[in-house]
């Protein structure tokens, strides 16, 4: 689902992950930017989740994934649904994540 605004929520990175190249040394952190409900593949080994608040639709919160890897083949898949808008890049963690991401799918 394409949200209809930027707001404000947070990216839980996964703890069980903590020693991925991608994220590696990085904390928990907060961003102003749109929000993404997805559709997911049982094959990505996700990095870090954001999570939806109930409400007029959801009458729990709900775990998404925001950032994760998949091997395709020999190849490599990183995704990050954060970075809609260039001050994004401005939150440390943000620009850290995405340059090690690619840097990881490129090798």
């Amino acid at each position: 689902m394409h949200p209809p605004e930027f707001l404000d929520y947070t990216v839980h990175l996964l703890p069980e992950q903590a020693e991925h190249p991608v994220i590696a040394g990085l904390q928990d952190f907060d961003v102003h930017t749109e929000q993404y409900w997805l559709l997911t593949d049982p094959h990505i080994e996700v990095l870090a989740t954001t999570t939806f608040p109930p409400d007029d639709l959801r009458d729990r919160p709900a775990v998404m994934p925001a950032v994760w890897t998949r091997s395709w083949g020999a190849g490599r898949v990183f995704v990050s649904t954060i970075g809609h808008k260039p001050d994004d890049f401005d939150v440390p963690e943000v620009r850290t994540l995405t340059e090690r991401g690619l840097l990881w799918a490129s090798r």
